[in-house]
């Protein structure tokens, strides 16, 4: 199995090299739960004849939920108070009927089956709590794939610090320069490069508009790449970068 992991024959008949191991983000990337946020805020400001733009928005992504308070920016958009909890509400029912319909992530399942038969190990990084991705993870069938969950009690800082995939990777007991992270978001790609892990960017419907940092490789589906696919690109012999 070990040898399995580590090598299999290439197309020109050479070895290729696969991780070691993976830790996978979760908001975004596993269920495009950002996307349905962006789009319930957006319609919350649209009954105000406001425009939530995207780059605000995305100081939030894949980060504490307090990196940007989107009450507060309506507010100076309308010039006026606002009832905060009413707008709370409509938002966040908004935002839960819309994710109600998420599926997985094309290639997402797939990947964690390859994984799985080769007994590499799976980990779970996210600056979500755990009752919530514990929920998605019931719903779609996937607490079996992963190792290990790390969630916002976990560490004292979440993403963009790389508290999340430094105790990772330590709890696989597997090095970080050999693990492969998958995300979609800037501040995910930032924490997981700050902690010395190669990181493969798939972006959701809105994530692709955002700059994710030097050293992240983007890659616009998974549907169709396994682990090869992904070493190739996280270990430098993979598509563009930007």
């Amino acid at each position: 199995m070990d040898e399995e992991r580590t090598a299999r024959s290439g197309a020109g008949g050479g070895a290729s090299v696969l991780p070691e191991a993976l830790a996978l983000d979760f908001d975004g990337t596993i269920v495009d739960t950002e996307t349905p946020w962006y789009r319930a805020w957006q319609a919350v400001y649209a009954g105000f004849g406001a425009a939530l733009p995207a780059e605000e928005w995305a100081r939030t992504v894949g980060t504490a939920g307090d990196a940007f308070d989107p009450v507060a920016y309506l507010e100076a958009r309308v010039g006026r108070p606002l009832d905060r909890a009413a707008l709370q509400g409509d938002f966040r029912a908004r935002g839960l009927a819309l994710q109600a319909r998420q599926k997985l992530r094309p290639g997402v399942r797939a990947l964690l089956e390859e994984a799985r038969g080769l007994d590499l190990p799976v980990a779970l990084a996210s600056s979500s709590p755990r009752p919530w991705i514990q929920g998605y993870l019931e719903r779609f069938d996937l607490l079996r794939f992963f190792r290990t969950i790390c969630t916002a009690e976990d560490v004292r800082q979440v993403k963009p610090a790389p508290d999340l995939y430094r105790l990772a990777v330590r709890r696989l007991g597997v090095a970080a320069s050999r693990t492969v992270a998958l995300e979609d978001s800037p501040h995910g790609a930032a924490a997981a490069l700050a902690a010395g892990v190669p990181c493969v960017v798939v972006p959701n419907a809105f994530t692709r508009v955002l700059r994710f940092p030097e050293g992240a490789t983007v890659l616009p589906t998974l549907r169709g790449r396994g682990l090869e696919a992904l070493a190739q690109a996280a270990f430098g012999r993979g598509p563009s970068r930007r």
